[in-house]
């Protein structure tokens, strides 16, 4: 049985371009650092994902949901892996909390 993402990509889609989304520092950081991309670079991975080609799993958050997560427990991230977009190997998971799209990891893969 093929595991199918948690989130709709769709609504992945509508969250990015409607500015429904909230992005760790950390990740702004780290996509300087390993593509030289900037915030519209992010949108633009984003709106390219696509689940037959990209997604790769589900994956619990191994740590404790942040303080003001309010879905369910333990939060279960969408992993997507990609060698196509914007010609970089990327490797990237989110989840909703309620409705806000959270992107808390986007990094070159290993």
């Amino acid at each position: 049985m093929k595991i199918k993402p948690k989130y709709d990509i769709e609504i992945v889609h509508e969250a990015i371009e409607s500015g429904n989304y909230y992005v760790h520092q950390s990740v702004l950081r780290q996509i300087k650092n390993d593509f030289g991309w900037r915030g519209r670079d992010l949108i633009t991975f984003f709106l390219k994902l696509i689940v037959k080609k990209h997604f790769y799993k589900q994956m619990p958050m191994k740590k404790k949901p942040p303080y003001d997560y309010y879905g369910e427990r333990p939060a279960i991230y969408d992993v997507y892996k990609s060698n196509d977009i914007m010609d970089e190997k990327v490797y990237t998971h989110f989840y909703f909390n309620e409705d806000q799209l959270i992107i808390d990891s986007l990094h070159k893969q290993d």
